[in-house]
């Protein structure tokens, strides 16, 4: 076998399923021959080696069952995509979207072609890698009967280059067995520091909260039950119940949180948000031209003191923070925070659908479903998409076109009112933003509501 390039192998294996990452870890072990460089550790993977068999032994393997209602069967991934062993969870809490691989979906090796899953991979992550992205391992579930092979590893090596792993900001790993950890640290000096900054074990699921919205993830039963195993095994019995105290009232001038409604009867009846307002005018005349506009993400505690600010009705100005990209944060983060999405959940199962229109027909359908927005929703909605449109119209310098700004506000503008929106889901969800953004004009000009402004 060639000489491999350790460092290029391990980031990618990291990135994209941290079990790559094991499963090579584990090959390049078995061949060590100074196991001095184990020192006590070995004793550790024993251990965990000896537990794994153990559990292999006892536990009948059941392929995952289906998921996901609304994945379509002419899917071009249709017989990977089924497991729901990579599935969307939202955005994390600096508003980057969060991409989560379950191991313990991975149906037995001779069930899964692994070729397959590879392309699925990149098929998912090509719909990201252009902006930040956060990617949640849950490692609980991998078994020597669905681990990858070798000469799987061999050929993600080749397939993966860097655009696939410059964004990513995030690698949690869930549920790292020691052995893992161990072998981390015997390949550290392989692998670039500034990658290894990226991965944060976490040992339970409560500590996801800390970085993500929870609620968010569609986190896999088998690793809920795991977890809480886990937990009795660490504390004799299962943590208490933490009562949350009832959300506190909004402020009266409470911009996040709250509904398109609530912010229009404490600001004199004004039809656009003032923080939308603000953060489209400013980049507006400052931003339109700004390569990867509303790609990247900012710092987590800036944002959340800009949102402090406008909470309690304070000004604020961008220019101090010397950041054009926390104004794009502000807006995106606005637009999630709605209690209801501004294009309401009414219209969700509409915009699924507009994949089975005639590609003739998808505008005049778009047209249809905005035009049974309610009045506010719509006059909102047509700001935005018009300063959309607007920054679609400089993509020779910001890179961002209609497509590109589909995939970072789509789910920032719909999304389901029960759990997220599913991968399967996104290919309508984003094709109907882009339609929005592209065909601006033909859209919106049928309806005109007194009272409407544009940026």
């Amino acid at each position: 076998m060639s000489e491999i390039d350790y460092e290029k192998l391990a980031e990618i294996a990291g990135v994209y399923a941290g079990w790559t990452f094991s499963c090579l870890a584990y090959y390049k072990f078995r061949r060590l021959k100074n196991f001095k460089e184990m020192g006590d550790s070995k004793g550790e993977l024993q251990k965990d080696e000896a537990e794994d068999m153990q559990s292999e032994q006892e536990e009948t393997f059941v392929p995952p069952p289906l998921e996901d209602p609304e994945l379509n069967i002419n899917h071009p991934y249709y017989d990977v995509a089924r497991h729901g062993i990579i599935q969307l969870a939202g955005d994390d809490n600096s508003g980057r979207k969060v991409i989560t691989f379950s191991c313990c979906r991975m149906p037995p090796s001779h069930q899964l072609n692994h070729t397959r899953l590879l392309e699925y991979l990149k098929y998912t992550l090509d719909q990201y890698v252009e902006n930040d992205y956060t990617v949640v391992y849950f490692h609980y579930g991998l078994k020597s009967l669905n681990k990858p092979s070798l000469k799987w590893l061999q050929t993600a090596y080749k397939e993966f280059d860097r655009k696939y792993k410059k964004n990513l900001k995030a690698l949690y790993v869930v549920h790292p067995t020691n052995f893992i950890k161990i072998l981390w640290n015997i390949f550290k000096p392989l692998i670039s520091h500034k990658f290894g900054k990226k991965i944060t074990y976490l040992n339970y699921l409560s500590d996801l909260r800390e970085h993500l919205k929870y609620d968010q993830l569609n986190i896999p039963q088998e690793v809920i039950r795991h977890d809480e195993n886990l937990q009795r095994k660490q504390k004799g019995k299962l943590p208490p119940v933490v009562k949350v105290p009832p959300p506190r009232p909004p402020l009266p001038t409470q911009q996040f949180g709250v509904s398109l409604q609530y912010i229009k009867d404490k600001n004199k009846g004004e039809l656009i948000p003032p923080v939308m307002k603000e953060t489209v005018s400013y980049l507006k005349r400052k931003g339109l031209q700004v390569e990867g506009l509303f790609r990247r993400s900012a710092s987590i505690q800036t944002i959340k003191d800009v949102q402090k600010l406008y909470n309690q009705g304070k000004s604020v100005n961008f220019d101090d923070y010397h950041d054009i990209h926390i104004p794009a944060v502000i807006l995106k983060t606005f637009l999630r925070e709605l209690p209801q999405p501004l294009l309401t959940f009414d219209c969700y199962d509409h915009i699924l659908g507009i994949t089975s229109v005639e590609s003739s027909l998808r505008v005049t359908r778009c047209k249809q479903i905005i035009q049974g927005l309610p009045e506010h929703n719509y006059i909102v909605l047509k700001y935005l998409i018009c300063f959309l449109h607007m920054v679609s119209q400089e993509s020779i310098y910001n890179r961002m076109t209609a497509s590109s700004l589909a995939c970072v506000f789509g789910l920032n503008l719909i999304w389901p009112s029960k759990g997220t929106a599913s991968l399967s889901a996104l290919v309508p969800l984003n094709l109907f933003t882009e339609l929005l953004i592209d065909f601006y004009t033909n859209i919106f000009n049928s309806r005109t509501v007194p009272g409407e402004i544009l940026p």
